[in-house]
């Protein structure tokens, strides 16, 4: 028997020889993923697993539960998904929960996109059934999404605005492509939503998907990728539990995949299109990245990595290992080559991460820094660190109440409006300053980063500021809580506009929901509630000057209604 042979021999008895059951929790039932990281943050479950990478192997990184939906004899829901496997069998079939998201926004967009769903006016309704095949290793995942959206009309610009306006504006959308509004009528879509087909080997995950990646420690959001745009189709390797080594623990994931274009106008009427210039390049975009989250023996409960994205047009790209691969590229544009560099046409997003939980505490800190744009050298990433730059920064705090409850505190800021760098750094060709680009948007990948018409990582808009706090009681899956948000829209725009002389003013949501979560028997449910105040819509000011422009009030109020049920068959 020839070497190959032999080799061939033992790759199928590794991959079939043993019985493996396992499974990822898909993105998309947040209630499980909070439920699961306040158990954690606790001390409830095993404090090993950062959170830094998602989707998670439930089983494999939280041997509690016995399946990936987080079934278990102890708690309060012990009900695990249906599933049928013959005596002696290696073939096991699951039946995934069915999962319904209604959302609801009375007259101005508002809540953060998930996956399918888009900021959207009117009803939105996406239904997710499923079912998941083992055999071995072996892993085939068929989870798709059915998706309605009214999509209603609203507000989408000044109307009365000058064309300096848009001229200005033309600055933050041409470089990226993030329709105000997704067309002029509803939407029904159907996808393959959380699907994959692979292999769990040991601690890895092999295979060919359409599940959202998160990577980060982000609570609410995370800047490089979460599931804020819809799952694209891609090739993944991903740890499935920590692995462990003399140094300590590592999680990662890589993948590879295509991303995009939603083919829509910036406004759904199309106007203005000329000013902001068309989306001339027409082939999708290669897509790869790289997280690595390692957490030191020494330390318990802390964890600290980073991750590295590239996108590029398909027909930019070169036929070789470095345009596949370009993960390995230097970090410095000197070591690339200026000309070189810029001849790619490749957009990057490169951060660096940490989180340190402490279980005996009952709390959680983390942060995420990202930039956009590869620095020229040493040098310039040392004096200039903060060019182009995005960060986030949260905690969460749990005190056991005398009764069955818990309170908690969390807390996180999502910052993408750009530093007072690039007003120096960046001037036009007629010399005026602040003329750089945001934190998603890119001058030579014109769709920036985004997937379908939405944001890859955080959903703050072309560029934007949220501030969040949310306090709650906690017992297992129930919570009765609240947040209060304050988010500016578009700061780079209101600040190169004002620069310019426009006269706006900041556009700022401030927004409270009540939230209420509990498990029923084999029903998850939890839902929202919000009042949203919008001031100086679209920018503009209280009281207009003779020199003003105005379409009426400023001022817009919203009432958002969020629903997710999740039944276990």
């Amino acid at each position: 028997m020839n070497s190959m042979k032999k080799f061939s021999l033992l790759l199928i008895f590794f991959i079939f020889g043993f019985q493996s059951f396992c499974q990822n929790l898909p993105l998309s039932f947040s209630q499980l993923y909070e439920y699961l990281r306040r158990e954690q943050v606790q001390g409830h479950v095993d404090s090993s697993l950062s959170f830094n990478v998602r989707p998670i192997a439930i089983p494999k990184s939280f041997p509690k539960y016995n399946s990936a939906y987080l079934g278990d004899s102890t708690s309060r829901y012990p009900y695990s998904p249906s599933s049928f496997q013959k005596k002696n069998s290696k073939l096991k079939l699951t039946l995934i929960p069915i999962h319904l998201l209604t959302t609801y926004n009375s007259s101005i967009p508002n809540g953060w996109e998930n996956s399918e769903l888009l900021s959207n006016v009117g009803l939105q309704i996406m239904v997710s059934p499923g079912f998941h095949f083992n055999f071995g290793k072996l892993s085939f995942q068929f989870n798709p999404n059915f998706h309605f959206a009214q999509n209603k009309r609203f507000e989408e610009y000044p109307t009365e605005a000058p064309n300096e306006y848009f001229g200005l504006l033309r600055r933050s959308v041409f470089g990226i492509e993030k329709p105000v509004r997704y067309g002029t009528g509803s939407i029904s879509s159907f996808n393959l939503g959380n699907s994959h087909i692979g292999a769990y080997l040991g601690g890895i995950f092999l295979g060919v998907s359409s599940e959202n990646i998160w990577a980060g420690p982000g609570q609410f959001t995370s800047l490089v990728i979460s599931d804020n745009a819809p799952g694209f189709y891609h090739f993944r390797l991903q740890s499935t539990r920590p692995l462990k080594t003399f140094l300590g623990n590592f999680e990662g994931i890589y993948w590879a995949g295509q991303l995009n274009s939603s083919n829509k106008t910036h406004f759904s009427d199309g106007n203005y299109q000329t000013i902001f210039g068309e989306k001339e390049e027409s082939s999708w975009r290669y897509f790869t990245g790289l997280t690595i989250s390692y957490s030191p023996k020494w330390i318990p409960g802390f964890s600290l990595g980073g991750t590295r994205g590239f996108q590029v047009y398909r027909e930019d790209m070169e036929n070789n290992f470095k345009a596949f691969f370009p993960l390995f590229a230097p970090f410095q544009k000197e070591e690339e080559g200026l000309i070189e560099s810029r001849d790619l046409r490749q957009d990057q997003n490169v951060s660096i991460f940490s989180r340190y939980l402490i279980p005996s505490a009952k709390a959680e800190i983390y942060f995420e820094f990202s930039r956009n744009d590869h620095p020229l050298n040493w040098r310039d990433l040392l004096l200039n660190p903060e060019h182009s730059r995005a960060f986030q920064l949260g905690f969460s705090k749990y005190f056991k109440l005398p009764s069955r409850y818990s309170l908690g505190f969390q807390g996180e800021i999502t910052q993408s409006e750009f530093s007072i760098n690039n007003i120096v750094r960046w001037p036009n060709v007629l010399g005026i300053s602040n003329s750089g680009l945001g934190s998603f948007d890119n001058f030579q990948v014109k769709h920036g980063w985004t997937n379908e018409g939405q944001l890859l990582g955080a959903n703050t808009g072309i560029s934007g500021n949220s501030y969040l706090i949310k306090v709650g009681i906690y017992d297992g899956f129930e919570e009765i809580s609240f947040k209060i948000e304050r988010f500016q829209n578009q700061p780079n725009f209101y600040e190169f506009a004002n620069t310019a002389g426009m006269d706006v003013d900041p556009w700022v949501d401030n927004s409270f929901f009540v939230n209420y979560s509990n498990a029923f028997e084999r029903f998850l449910f939890k839902s929202s509630i919000g009042i949203t105040s919008s001031y100086n819509y679209n920018f503009l000011k209280e009281n207009q000057n003779q020199d003003g422009f105005s379409t009426g009030t400023n001022k817009k109020s919203n009432f958002s209604l969020n629903l997710s049920l999740i039944y276990s068959l």
